[in-house]
């Protein structure tokens, strides 16, 4: 009888080891298959180059594809709600901004996902200013456009929430009441403002840079503190006398919660060392974007402090959420 017990228990912890030598393995093992990196916007807009532009860099350092999904689609709800409802293995991630994780919250009443709780955020890519793009009928200058402005009704297109903000912002800070003009992304907006369909947008350098080297739009001035570095004549509203316009998009890196920490860690330990190289950096400079990644305590920090940020200064720019 006591043998028979011995025998029991021998296996039982002989199963037991196995089982957990099984998931370490497993652990260890990821990634095992291609990855998929879900895009919230459009191609060719800002953040679908940044994601690709990620994808490109660390794929080679995890070993795996990183495949590249746009879901555009109702300011980015859509692509955010399918990450958030996503199995949290590391195998789906997803491109997270102050558009989707920040101000889409000023915006709608009973999202159906917490831009925080609900995702595991792995680090920051870069921060972006957004610039006012007209069209050369709305005025030259920046003085002219305002008095322009304040004269008609001139409507305005937005791609994104970031952009709804800050042009609400804008408005009412200078005393201008427009016509708000939805769009699927900003490329589509920023085409509607060279076709004069609107009038003007707030855009970052990768959806407008184009149309604005092409000079079928015009740009008149930069929100953030610091210059766009790939527009370094174009002056900040700061510095043209207009304060307060210092809102500044974040792009980041983010995975379903409950993604294991090892998993994430490791995600951000590939953004790291391939944003440190003096290439990568200038690649991304090349395309407007100041590259700021961070660890990811900081990066958690930064999305719940961004989301009061956006959500107190879409209310104060007259947007309630509907």
């Amino acid at each position: 009888m006591r043998l028979i017990t011995s025998l029991i228990a021998g296996r039982l912890l002989a199963g037991l080891i196995i089982g957990l030598d099984l998931a370490a393995n497993a652990g260890a093992a990821w990634p095992e298959r291609p990855i998929r990196l879900i895009v919230a916007f459009a191609p060719g807009s800002g953040t679908d180059w940044t994601g690709r532009a990620t994808a490109e860099e660390i794929a080679p350092l995890l070993g795996v594809p990183i495949v590249v999904e746009n879901k555009a689609g109702a300011e980015g709800r859509i692509a955010t709600e399918f990450v958030a409802r996503a199995a949290p293995d590391g195998y789906t991630l997803m491109i997270a901004s102050s558009a989707t994780h920040s101000a889409i919250a000023g915006m709608v009443k009973n999202l159906p996902y917490h831009p925080v709780k609900d995702f595991a955020h792995i680090s920051l890519l870069v921060t972006d200013p957004m610039l006012l793009v007209v069209h050369p009928s709305a005025g030259a200058t920046l003085p002219e456009f305002i008095a322009n402005a304040r004269a008609a009704s001139l409507p305005f297109g937005y791609g994104s929430a970031t952009s709804l903000v800050i042009a609400s912002t804008f408005n009412r800070m200078l005393g201008i009441s427009a016509l708000a003009v939805p769009y699927k992304s900003q490329p589509q907006a920023a085409l509607d403002v060279a076709g004069a369909q609107v009038r003007y947008m707030f855009g970052d350098a990768t959806a407008v840079g184009p149309l604005l080297r092409g000079k079928r739009v015009l740009a008149l001035g930069t929100t953030g503190l610091r210059r766009s570095v790939q527009f370094p004549d174009l002056a900040t509203f700061g510095e043209q006398g207009h304060r307060g316009f210092d809102l500044q998009v974040w792009v980041g890196l983010a995975a379903p919660a409950g993604t294991p920490p090892d998993i994430v860690a490791r995600i951000n330990a590939a953004v790291q060392r391939a944003m440190s190289r003096p290439e990568v950096i200038e690649k991304f400079r090349n395309a407007g974007k100041t590259l700021a990644p961070n660890g990811v305590a900081e990066q958690q920090a930064l999305a719940e402090r961004q989301l009061e940020v956006w959500v107190r200064r879409a209310a104060e720019a007259g947007l309630r959420p509907e």
